[in-house]
């Protein structure tokens, strides 16, 4: 499950330089529950502790069970072994949300972390836009962005800024509402009580669609949704089906508002005190769980789908005007500190 937190609220933005933290792990890892979509890495082949290798501490607010962890640290792990390092995971927030696990990453107390762009916001202000509702047209436009020059420009100035370095980009998957009825137009959002991650851009790409976003932590809305405290909330496919929303909703209504990824990050204390062989390894296998990750999300989202048109509990809402929320959208988000950029990248596509 992923924990959502305000990133603006009581987060400095030092420039860290704490020391390397490489231990080597005394225990084994977590035993986890198989992938159930992809092509999961056979977990007994990656989970034995190598006591000559670097141990890197990677900490995210994932379940154990989610793609993030099975798919794409498990391929971590597998594309680490004979290279002299290994990665220890903590995942489901162990060691903190978002805002938190970035500080540790900078203040070099965490060797990496998994955070959102409106985290990285908070650190350099351009990052966010990645979050951007509308943004992108599909999961490709994504990839080839946040790989892209624009953004690799940005990413950099984040590493000057905060010693927090971007290593790779990995899909989360593409954001959509349920409620317990059609949505179709902006007419049809009034009125309703949204719930929305507790960040400002959240709120700022629901209200633009004609939402009232209403903040409220992931773990509390399964409960919120089944007593009307809020009337809808969005999330992608993977994570609506993991938390079950669908048995308290009615409708998911496929507004695609936000194709989502997440960061890997490292410190610079971390980062500069591999040799050039061990950072190479490690970008290798931060590409390769990119590519594990996205293929567990993408099957996913599809077959998770495919059940719901066939009745299982939800109904499918096809019929919706994207190009009418995308206008608004646009205008709401070229208001942003960012709104240069985000008409760049959406014109390069």
């Amino acid at each position: 499950m992923k924990l959502e937190t305000n990133p603006t609220s009581n987060v400095a933005a030092p420039r860290g330089k704490g020391k390397l933290v490489l231990s080597v792990a005394a225990a084994a890892a977590l035993l986890l529950s198989g992938c159930s979509v992809g092509t999961p890495v056979d977990r007994s082949k990656v989970e034995s502790v190598d006591a000559n290798a670097k141990t890197l501490r990677l900490a995210h607010v994932y379940d154990a069970g989610h793609p993030v962890e099975e798919c794409g640290v498990a391929t971590i792990k597998e594309e680490l072994q004979g290279s002299g390092l290994q990665v220890q995971s903590f995942p489901s927030a162990q060691l903190g949300n978002e805002s938190e696990l970035l500080e540790q990453v900078a203040s070099g107390s965490l060797d990496m972390a998994v955070a959102g762009p409106s985290f990285l916001g908070v650190w350099e202000q351009n990052a966010a836009v990645l979050d951007a509702a509308y943004l992108f047209e599909d999961v490709d436009h994504f990839v080839d962005t946040a790989n892209g020059e624009q953004m690799q420009a940005v990413f950099d100035n984040l590493y000057e800024s905060s010693d927090i370095k971007v290593l790779s980009s990995w899909y989360y998957g593409t954001r959509h509402v349920t409620a317990n009825k059609q949505i179709s137009t902006a007419a049809d959002f009034a009125g309703l009580k949204i719930r929305t991650p507790n960040a400002p851009l959240y709120l700022a790409n629901v209200s633009a669609m004609g939402g009232t976003a209403t903040p409220m932590a992931l773990d509390e809305v399964y409960l919120a949704l089944q007593q009307g405290v809020i009337d809808a909330q969005e999330n992608p496919i993977p994570t609506i089906a993991t938390a079950k929303f669908n048995e308290v909703q009615d409708y998911i209504n496929l507004t695609g508002h936000m194709v989502q990824g997440v960061q890997l990050n490292t410190g610079r204390a971390v980062y500069e005190g591999l040799s050039d062989e061990e950072r190479t390894a490690l970008e290798e296998a931060m590409q390769a769980g990119a590519e594990a990750t996205r293929t567990c999300v993408e099957e996913q989202e599809q077959s998770v789908l495919e059940k719901w048109k066939t009745g299982s509990g939800i109904q499918v809402n096809e019929d919706v005007d994207r190009a009418s929320f995308a206008a608004a959208a646009g205008e709401a988000m070229r208001q942003q500190p960012w709104g240069d950029l985000y008409d760049q990248i959406k014109s390069a596509r």
